[in-house]
């Protein structure tokens, strides 16, 4: 919820948009701390791919895996355990959107 300002990016409608900060070792490789990842407001995505997603009141980068009556977010990195979050807990999280970029890369 730190407002660190805003940054131009080329997209058809900036307002459908915006950028977390990764804190944290649980989407290495891919994702370190300090990178920038922009994220597409959209309130559900595929399997497989990477989500900011809202577990009480903070955001995290999982990848999300729909299974009968809830979800699992998975980490890259394997020290971390999957969660699984399964109905009525499910209610407890919130997919806010689709990590599209980072740091200059496509995710």
């Amino acid at each position: 919820e730190e407002d660190y300002g805003s940054e131009p990016a080329n997209v058809k409608n900036p307002r459908d948009y915006f950028y977390l900060i990764v804190r944290g070792d649980s989407m290495e490789p891919r994702l370190h701390d300090g990178d920038i990842v922009m994220i597409r407001i959209q309130p559900d995505v595929l399997d497989g791919q990477i989500a900011a997603v809202l577990i009480g009141d903070e955001a995290t980068l999982k990848r999300v895996y729909h299974i009968p009556n809830g979800v699992r977010l998975v980490s890259e990195n394997a020290k971390y355990a999957p969660m699984v979050f399964s109905y009525p807990a499910q209610d407890s999280i919130r997919i806010l959107g689709l990590a599209i970029a980072f740091s200059g890369a496509i995710v």
